[in-house]
């Protein structure tokens, strides 16, 4: 007869019970001090939990009562001797195999990097598409509430210009009208300075100092051709989408991370989301492209506004100041702190975006 120490739960109650498991052939009882707890099973009637490392080991009874203990190797015995399970013992076989544990961790990395490089992606465009029109304007409104009560003020632009730029648009938003409920807003920039915003329900937001900052109608107009690109496509949907599916991934492969180890573990995470962003900024650009070239708009608009929102991100002038003012005296401190930030954009590098606008053209 084997004796294995542990503790004994008869399934009623809560209560833990100091007892002995006693093994007689292929036959198990549960004994405290002599006194019987459990009556003599078969083994074939009991539930063993597989072995993984020295965590403590169960064996559950068909009415409930559980007898649980950390002498596995005594476990191990009983089932080998008597053909237990052919899978308890299979966990313990994998944490304690070096060969599996290699092959566990290459199956997780390839697994881990094909869902971030093309399945969450796909999954996100997918979704992104199926919602309805309604799930968009929600969202929208909801962007849209936040944007004007923290980011956002009253535009201040005179009602003309507002009226002309609109009617100049209505080249590229009459091709969408079957389709997108565009709609165009003014707002004044204020923290967010020159930028154009497109929203999943198609409106599109115009800070003044971007309107401003534009030398032509044109180049506007080929700003409005990028955003409706990021409306078509849905890009707004799908990095949202992407965000959370890849927050659920980090979690579910590396589990439950705080402090420190949060944050190395969001670095992978906030990386992917910046290579994302390009991609959906390139789909944007080539649709530009294409557009503006349908309705008459010369490429090299683009390209002038992208140049002048580089340099208005470098020298960030004052409500009023001309960028070519701001930016006298340039210091090689801007110059540098201009290319990190380039580097570390949501958007592709400005030169990279321009040389391809100005190659299509020629």
């Amino acid at each position: 007869m084997i004796v294995v120490e542990g503790d004994y739960y008869d399934g009623q109650q809560s209560r833990r019970l100091n007892a002995q498991l006693h093994i007689l052939g292929d036959r198990l009882s549960i004994r405290q001090n002599g006194r019987e707890l459990k009556a003599a099973v078969g083994l074939h009637e009991v539930e063993v939990s597989s072995r993984l490392g020295n965590t403590p080991r169960y064996l559950a009874f068909a009415d409930g009562a559980k007898f649980e203990t950390l002498d596995n190797e005594a476990i191990d015995t009983l089932l080998k001797q008597h053909g237990g399970s052919r899978h308890a013992g299979f966990l313990h076989t994998l944490e304690s195999r070096k060969r599996y544990i290699l092959l566990a961790l290459v199956f997780v990395t390839v697994f881990t990097a094909w869902g971030i490089l093309y399945g969450v992606p796909w999954g996100a465009k997918q979704a992104a598409q199926a919602l309805p029109a309604s799930t968009n304007a929600w969202i929208a409104q909801g962007v849209l509430d936040i944007l004007d009560s923290q980011y956002l003020e009253p535009s201040e632009l005179d009602e003309a210009t507002q009226a002309r730029l609109v009617r100049h648009f209505k080249t590229i938003t009459a091709r969408f009208a079957a389709d997108y409920e565009l709609e165009i807003l003014f707002r004044k920039g204020a923290v967010m300075g020159a930028n154009a915003i497109a929203l999943p329900s198609g409106t599109i937001i115009f800070t003044d100092e971007l309107v401003r900052l534009a030398g032509h109608d044109d180049e506007l107009a080929a700003v409005l051709a990028h955003e409706i690109g990021h409306v078509v496509e849905r890009h707004g949907l799908r990095r949202a989408i992407q965000s959370s599916t890849l927050g659920i991934l980090m979690v579910t492969v590396f589990g439950d991370v705080s402090s420190l180890s949060s944050i190395v573990a969001a670095i992978p995470l906030i990386l992917t989301e910046m290579g994302y962003s390009r991609a959906f900024e390139r789909e944007a650009d080539q649709f530009a492209h294409e557009l503006v070239e349908q309705v008459g708009i010369e490429p090299r608009h683009f390209a002038a506004i992208l140049t002048k929102l580089e340099q208005y991100a470098a020298c960030r002038p004052d409500e009023g100041e001309a960028v070519d003012e701001a930016c006298r005296g340039d210091d090689r401190e801007r110059a540098d702190r201009s290319v990190v930030f380039d580097y570390l954009s949501t958007h592709p590098p400005t030169g990279e975006r321009v040389r391809q606008f100005q190659d299509r053209q020629g």
